[in-house]
């Protein structure tokens, strides 16, 4: 008789088909950040080296992005890299500041500043994530998905604005409502640089892309509609042009729900602050879901995680189209057995 399990999808088939819409018998999954600061092997191979030399060496970042699949089991690798990579390519000085973040200079602040921004060739510019994803392609074989991924248009030009991380967006906010249009013309600029630079990451064996709008929800559902929805949807149908399925997330985006799905997206992936039953019931199965377990939950420990994680596995049960995922990326000090017991939890669907 044959062996049942020979008939089984590969993970990376069961990822693209769920990310399609299509039913599984149980799951796939991964987590945002799932390649960090809290796995101890990262910590050591990375010891010493500013975070973005981290990024511009193929060999660390495709290393970097292979350690929590060998640990863990995830059904995708997400490559190892940063929303900010486009902005240097544009002549940004983007550097990263221990206890601070993300600095960029110099930012991004009137018409002058905008029309300087260079267009770039991500073939030349950014080579070295092609190379870290072909590495990766190469490691993961056929057995599993690989993800690629950009800052959405809104969040990329907020951190050009800001020049930096920013909990009220007044600068960003001055210019979508002052300066109207010089605000649609950054968006517009970015979305030309950031089309292409997505088409070189499924060219290097990407088999999907996600749009991280982390700042998105600090608007109101209708100026994001009008401001903010065109750029991300031409953003997206080029993505979905290279043939791979795109999903969109947005940081604080439940009242976006409905304005993400209008993206064109094949996936929205959603923050913990969204019920599980009011997005199913919201979507209508027009999107694939991925989410959504708040990633504090896990420093509660193993047994507190496998509860979480089989809640929320049975609050999406049935859902057409559906990938486990935490509603924001991993914390620093995430404990790994607690990584541990996500997956051991997810996999004893199978």
């Amino acid at each position: 008789m044959p062996n049942p399990k020979l008939s089984q999808p590969s993970p990376r088939q069961r990822f693209v088909a769920a990310l399609r819409g299509e039913s599984q018998s149980a799951p796939p999954g991964w987590m945002m950040r799932q390649a960090g600061r809290y796995l101890p092997e990262y910590m050591s191979a990375s010891a010493g080296r500013p975070f973005m030399e981290r990024v511009r060496d193929s060999e660390l970042s495709a290393e970097l992005t292979l350690q929590p699949i060998r640990r863990f089991g995830m059904d995708a690798a997400v490559v190892f890299s940063d929303i900010l990579v486009p902005p240097a390519a544009m002549g940004i000085d983007v550097q990263f500041i221990e206890s601070k973040g993300p600095v960029l200079s110099p930012p991004v602040r009137d018409a002058a500043a905008v029309r300087a921004l260079r267009p770039f060739d991500p073939a030349r510019a950014t080579d070295f994530l092609a190379e870290t994803l072909r590495r990766v392609r190469q490691s993961l074989g056929d057995e599993r998905a690989l993800i690629g991924f950009c800052g959405a248009p809104f969040t990329t030009a907020s951190y050009l604005i800001e020049g930096a991380s920013s909990k009220s967006f007044e600068r960003t906010k001055s210019m979508l409502y002052g300066q109207p249009a010089l605000f649609d013309e950054l968006q517009a600029r970015l979305v030309d640089a950031l089309g292409p630079y997505l088409a070189m990451q499924v060219a290097a064996g990407a088999d999907a892309l996600q749009i991280f709008d982390s700042w998105g929800g600090a608007l109101d559902r209708e100026t994001y509609a009008r401001a903010v929805l065109p750029h991300l949807t031409r953003l997206v149908a080029g993505a979905r042009n290279e043939g791979v399925p795109v999903i969109v997330y947005a940081n604080g985006g439940d009242h976006l729900l409905e304005v993400l799905m209008d993206s064109g997206c094949d996936a929205v992936s959603l923050d913990w602050r969204t019920a599980p039953a009011d997005a199913r019931a919201r979507s209508a199965g027009r999107v694939a879901l991925q989410g959504n377990l708040d990633p504090t939950v896990l420093f509660a420990g193993p047994d507190a995680t496998r509860a979480a994680v089989t809640t929320l596995l049975d609050r999406f049960r049935g859902q057409p189209g559906y990938v486990f995922n935490v509603g924001s990326g991993l914390l620093p000090g995430t404990p790994v057995e607690s990584v541990a017991a996500a997956f051991e939890t997810l996999l004893a669907r199978r």
